[in-house]
C-alpha cells in the first residue's frame, strides 16, 4: 500500500483502515506533496457515518486531528470544519444536532 492509499483508507474509514496505520509509519512524517485531498463529499460521507452510530464522538474528534496534523494532506476546503471537530473543547462538544447542522451546511455551500 502507497502513502496515498493509506491516507485514503484512514480517512475514509476504509476496510484496510488499520493496516493502513502499519503502512502509514514507513513513509516520513513530514511532507512538501499533499498525498490525498478531503474533499466536501467525504466529510459529509463521515459525518453521516457519524450519525449512523458508525463512528464515536472520540473517533470523530481523532479523525479530525488526524487529518489536521499532516502535511500530506489537502483539506482547504473544510479547514472550519476538521478545525472545529478536532477541537470540541475550545468550540464546543461533538453531538449530533452540531454534525446535523455541519450536513446541511455543506449542502449548502
Amino acid at each position: 500500500m502507497n502513502r496515498a492509499e493509506a491516507l485514503k483508507q484512514i480517512v475514509t474509514f476504509g476496510i484496510n483502515k488499520e493496516a493502513a496505520y502499519s503502512e502509514l509509519v514507513q513513509f516520513e512524517y513530514d511532507s512538501q506533496i499533499k498525498y490525498f485531498i478531503v474533499s466536501k463529499s467525504i466529510l459529509e460521507s463521515v459525518l453521516r457515518m457519524y450519525l449512523s452510530d458508525k463512528i464515536t464522538d472520540d473517533g470523530l474528534e481523532e479523525w479530525a486531528s488526524f487529518i489536521e496534523c499532516r502535511d500530506d494532506i489537502e483539506y482547504e476546503a473544510i479547514e472550519g470544519y476538521i478545525y472545529a471537530l478536532a477541537n470540541p473543547y475550545q468550540v464546543g462538544d461533538i453531538n449530533k444536532t452540531k454534525i446535523t447542522r455541519m450536513v446541511h451546511l455543506l449542502k449548502t455551500t
